[in-house]
């Protein structure tokens, strides 16, 4: 019976060790250097993701918008940014014309708007290579653009209990509604660049 009670301790204790080993590490900011440019991003380690239902072409088809908050630090000058991934679960070919790249995006936290206007270089995203570290989502046509904002407005934004967003140009402006909450992180953020 000692013997027993000995072995239900010994693998009490090892199943407990294993739980320990398979704890999730800390969520926080990632910080990543270009080696190429020089430039240093710390970025939100979990993105805040809209969704809207596209019913009228196929059964759960969703646009999605993701967005991300993070510094990018270029030599001293140091600028907040929220960047926005737009993509689809929609074949490209029912979908009609793309999205124009890089335009205005009104983003409405708790009945508060935020009116965004895209920085020029959204573009040069891609051909700099940030679009992985700037957390784009993987297997889709994804459109990135940049939104400069500032540390006041991303607490807010992140502090709303109801956030929605549209691009007013699009066609039809159809709107985005919460789908995956990413709020904190985009808190944590503003806690490790200092702001």
């Amino acid at each position: 019976m000692r013997h027993g009670s000995r072995a239900i301790a010994a693998l009490g204790l090892m199943t407990s060790l294993l739980g320990a080993g398979c704890a999730p590490l800390p969520q926080q900011a990632r910080s990543v250097l270009d080696a190429r440019t020089g430039a240093t991003l710390i970025v939100a380690d979990q993105p805040l993701v809209l969704a809207r239902e596209r019913r009228d072409l196929a059964a759960q088809a969703r646009d999605y918008l993701t967005l991300l908050a993070a510094e990018i630090n270029e030599a001293g000058r140091r600028r907040l940014v929220l960047v926005a991934h737009q993509w689809s679960t929609i074949d490209v070919r029912s979908r009609g014309a793309p999205p124009p790249a890089a335009q205005a995006l009104l983003v409405v936290a708790d009945g508060r708007d935020l009116r965004l206007t895209p920085l020029e270089e959204s573009t040069s995203v891609a051909r700099d290579g940030w679009n992985r570290a700037l957390g784009e989502p993987e297997n889709a046509e994804v459109l990135t653009s940049l939104y400069p904002i500032d540390a006041e407005t991303l607490r807010f934004l992140a502090g709303s209990s109801r956030i929605s967003a549209a691009f007013p140009q699009s066609q039809p402006p159809l709107p985005y509604a919460m789908w995956r909450d990413g709020r904190a992180a985009q808190l944590r953020l503003l806690e490790a660049i200092g702001q």
